[in-house]
Order: C-alpha cells, then sequence, then structure tokens
C-alpha cells in the first residue's frame, strides 16, 4: 500500500505533464480502438454469414456488371439449391434526406424469407407483402427509429436508378442482425424501368440462394458459373462470407495497415511516454539517493518507476479505449450499413489486447529512466544539483 501511495504521489507531483501524457496515449488508443474494432466487425459479420449456407451469384465484372433475372429461376431449379431470389440494391433518399439514409434493396417476397430463413415475419404481413406489388416490409429496429408504422407511405427517390418509388409500409421483420434494411418487391422497380424503357430493366443485381448443405457449397458455385460462363454475362459466385470480406478487401489490406499503424503508434507513443519519465526520473535524482541510502533495494527503485510509467500509460489506454468503444457505438448508431454491429455484441480478447498494447508502452517507456535510476550510485545522486 505505501508503494501505490508513493507511485501515485509521484504521477500527481506534475500534473500538467502527467495529463498531457496520459492524453496522448488516450487519443492514440481511442484511434487504435476504432480501427481494431472495425476489423472486429467484419470478422464477426463474416462468421454469421458462413451459419447460414447462402451462396452470391454477381457479374465477373462486379457491381457495374448485370446479372439477368433469369438467372434466377435457372438457379432455384439446381440440385442442392432451396431457394434464390434477386437482391438488388436501390440506394435511394428518402423524403428531404440528402443521403441515402438506410440500405433498400428489390427482392422476391414470395421466396426472400427462404433464403433468409433466420428472419421471422408475422404471416399476414408477408401475405399483404406478397399481394401488393407496391408494399414494402423492413427491419423492425429501423421501423421503430423512423417512427414508421404500417401503412406508412415511404417515397424513395433513385440516385443510381432515374426513378422514384412510391412504397407502402405492409410489415416488419425481425433478424438476429441489425440490417438497417427495407426490402421491396423487384418486380416493382422493374416495371417502372421497363416503362421507361431503362437500359437497366431486367437486372436482378445480385442473386442471393440458400444452399441446402454446406458442403454442397463449392460444388454449387462453380456449376453456376460454369453454368453462365459462355453467356453474355458471365457470373462469379462465392459464399455470403466470402461476398462479406469482399467488401473489406475492397478498401486494400486494411489489416496489414491496421498493423503496421499500430506499431508507428506504440513506438511513437513509448517516446513520448519515456520522455516524460526520464524528466520525471532526473528531476527526483537526489530523492532516489536518498531512498538508496535509507534501505531501498535497487529492484524496488526500479519497481516505483515501472510502476508509475505503467500507472500512467493504463490510465491513458482504459480512457481511449472506453472513447474508442464509444466512438465505435455512435457510428454504429449513425451509419448501421458500415457499421452493422453494436460494441456490446464485439466485445471479446481483442478489447484485452488494446489494454496489453497499452502496458506495453509504459513498460517500454520506463525501462530506461528505471534502469537508469537503479544504477545511480548514492554518492552521485546526493552530489547532484537540480
Amino acid at each position: 500500500m505505501d508503494t501505490l501511495k508513493y507511485i501515485l504521489r509521484n504521477v500527481s507531483r506534475n500534473k500538467l505533464r502527467s495529463v498531457l501524457t496520459i492524453l496522448s496515449i488516450g487519443f492514440s488508443l481511442a484511434l487504435m480502438t476504432v480501427l481494431i474494432g472495425y476489423t472486429a466487425m467484419q470478422s464477426v459479420w463474416k462468421e454469421e454469414a458462413s451459419q447460414h449456407h447462402r451462396i452470391v451469384v454477381m457479374n465477373t465484372q462486379g457491381f457495374s456488371g448485370e446479372v439477368p433475372i433469369s438467372y434466377v429461376d435457372r438457379i432455384r431449379g439446381m440440385g442442392g439449391v432451396n431457394s434464390a431470389v434477386p437482391y438488388s440494391w436501390f440506394g435511394g433518399t428518402y423524403k428531404d434526406e440528402e443521403q441515402m439514409p438506410f440500405a433498400q434493396f428489390g427482392t422476391d417476397p414470395q421466396h426472400v424469407f427462404e433464403v433468409w430463413s433466420e428472419f421471422r415475419i408475422a404471416p399476414a404481413e408477408l401475405d399483404a407483402w406478397q399481394d401488393n406489388r407496391r408494399g414494402c416490409v423492413a427491419d423492425r429496429r429501423l421501423a421503430n427509429r423512423k417512427g414508421w408504422k404500417l401503412g406508412e407511405q415511404i417515397p424513395l427517390k433513385g440516385t443510381f436508378f432515374p426513378v422514384t418509388l412510391d412504397l407502402e409500409l405492409v410489415g416488419v421483420f425481425d433478424s438476429p442482425k441489425d440490417t438497417d434494411s427495407l426490402w421491396f418487391d423487384w418486380q416493382y422497380l422493374d416495371e417502372i424501368l421497363r416503362a421507361s424503357s431503362a437500359p437497366t430493366a431486367g437486372n436482378a443485381g445480385t442473386i442471393f440462394a440458400k444452399v441446402a448443405a454446406p458442403a454442397l457449397m463449392p460444388k454449387i458455385c462453380q456449376e453456376i458459373d460454369d453454368r453462365f460462363g459462355s453467356s453474355d454475362n458471365p457470373t462469379r459466385t462465392q459464399t455470403e462470407a466470402a461476398f462479406a470480406q469482399m467488401f473489406t478487401d475492397m478498401l486494400g489490406n486494411i489489416q496489414d495497415y491496421i498493423r503496421n499503424i499500430g506499431m508507428a503508434v506504440v513506438f511513437s507513443l513509448s517516446l513520448v511516454a519515456g520522455n516524460t519519465m526520464a524528466m520525471s526520473v532526473r528531476e527526483r535524482t537526489t530523492e532516489i539517493a536518498v531512498l538508496k541510502a535509507i534501505g531501498f533495494p535497487r529492484t524496488r527503485v526500479v519497481g516505483l518507476i515501472l510502476g508509475e510509467s505503467c500507472g500512467i500509460a493504463l490510465v491513458g489506454g482504459c480512457l481511449g479505449v472506453v472513447a474508442g468503444c464509444a466512438s465505435l457505438e455512435l457510428l454504429h448508431q449513425l451509419s448501421r450499413q458500415f457499421f452493422p454491429i453494436s460494441v456490446l455484441e464485439l466485445a471479446g480478447p481483442w478489447l484485452l489486447l488494446l489494454l496489453a498494447i497499452s502496458a506495453g508502452i509504459g513498460v517500454l517507456s520506463g525501462m530506461v529512466p528505471a534502469f537508469r535510476a537503479g544504477q545511480l550510485s548514492i554518492v552521485d545522486g546526493l552530489r547532484r544539483v537540480i
């Protein structure tokens, strides 16, 4: 207890310097928390996607290419495929909002809940959607945030598609994760596009299919690509987990970037904290010599200095991790399309890793000053004049 009191006294001796050091560590750890948390979020998304045996069919040119709607029935009729639906991203704006406020997809009301079998919707609401070409259904969390009730009119002004959809909310569905999405009847969009002779009419965008067993997924992916390989619109088929990873890959090798950035941050913070500890030890040279003179062993002196540096680093690290988690949760609330998972669902070993990094910064920054303090002779220390 006396050792802890001594460490706390030394930390608070120069309050401004300690606070600035804590804030510099905290700010940097907050940035690392956001970056590492984002990669953890992608890993959770991939793991979740791999549990439901879905595959995704898209054009070999990516999202810029077309996937004809006729492919859906042909894929649905393949052996080992339970169901398949078009899944066309609309990307419209809602009322006066300037940016796309939530995800919007055109799909097949007759079969979509066979593909997303883990989602739940009231049978009466599903029937209402299937009977109403202008009908749509939304994730219950999205409907609650927007204050939508059944019968709500939802106009969507297209940005990618030069049309406006006048939708009516006829149902809400429950999903394991917050999808922040609205589904409408793909045929309603296609009819409008055909009426205006739009070149994108008849395009399913992407096709999602439910496979009977995970062991069949590689074989079926290859069969689909072989079937359409010589057509005008060849396909690239992959598992939903690989599809989720694709979005991370579109940002480049982000994991390597984060690892390199993290190493640079740890190195720079160690230098900053090390300079702080060196100044603190230099100011207390005579005091350290007195401690040795009254019987403090070298190991205890070293422990006091390392305890001080680790204490500062851990306080800064804890503040940074808390601030970073709060930022991730705020991003989740503001943009569920890109940050689909709450921090509460992300809690895991990566948080302990960040705290271990902050402790490592404390050890690295305190090693040299602690070693020099341990080697300091009593005579030299008492002769030193600050």
